[in-house]
């Protein structure tokens, strides 16, 4: 079975990669604070979602041609979307807080280069050196959508966050079919997911107090 690093036949450099997901991001951001005053009760955990910034951040990621230019456009896409949400909000009269800055931003420097070279390694490599990929991905969107159920479903729309955990597992096994094809591969990718997921549980059913701390 390979696991090295396929042929790149085409993709965006690096530049233009990090220039889409500086552009987009900023779009997205603002949209967002849009998006949780306009959006009906059942979609407004989209604009409430980290999920959904992390999915388009990786989506994003995956038009870059090097894994470098992956990785610095996952940061540039999560670091101008909270940039473009913060703005947005300013202009309205809803200046956001100083934990949810350096908290989000945090989660932009951590967060957005995983999520990007696990995008360069899911397109462009199979095997075991893709499931980094995948298991980023899958994780955050299944984490998110148990963190959903357990503590928010009461004040939230629970159907979203079964969504959430659906697409996670849909992409896992997409992935499965585009690159593992073998189960024990997939079976370990999904070992990475799980563990994703309860760190991202973890780390934001605390993430309301390291942001009254910051």
């Amino acid at each position: 079975m390979n696991t090295g690093t396929t042929q790149q036949p085409t993709g965006l450099g690096g530049p233009a990669a990090v220039a889409t997901a500086i552009g987009a991001g900023l779009l997205a951001g603002g949209l967002t604070a849009f998006g949780q005053a306009w959006l009906p009760d059942a979609l407004r955990s989209l604009a409430n979602s980290s999920g959904s910034w992390s999915l388009l951040a990786f989506a994003l990621a995956l038009v870059a041609r090097h894994r470098g230019g992956a990785a610095l456009s996952g940061f540039a896409a999560l670091a101008c979307m909270l940039l473009g949400y913060v703005l947005v909000n300013e202009a309205r009269g809803y200046p956001s807080s100083t934990g949810l800055v350096l908290f989000w931003t945090a989660a932009a420097v951590v967060a957005g280069p995983l999520l990007g070279a696990g995008a360069h390694l899911l397109r462009w490599s199979r095997g075991r050196a893709a499931i980094w990929g995948i298991g980023a991905i899958s994780g955050v969107l299944v984490g998110e959508g148990a963190y959903g159920l357990l503590h928010i479903a009461d004040t939230t729309y629970p159907p979203y966050w079964w969504g959430e955990i659906v697409v996670g597992v849909l992409l896992l096994l997409a992935a499965h079919a585009w690159r593992f094809r073998r189960w024990s591969t997939t079976a370990t990718a999904a070992l990475l997911t799980a563990a994703v997921a309860a760190a991202f549980v973890l780390a934001y059913s605390n993430g309301g107090t390291l942001m009254q701390l910051l």
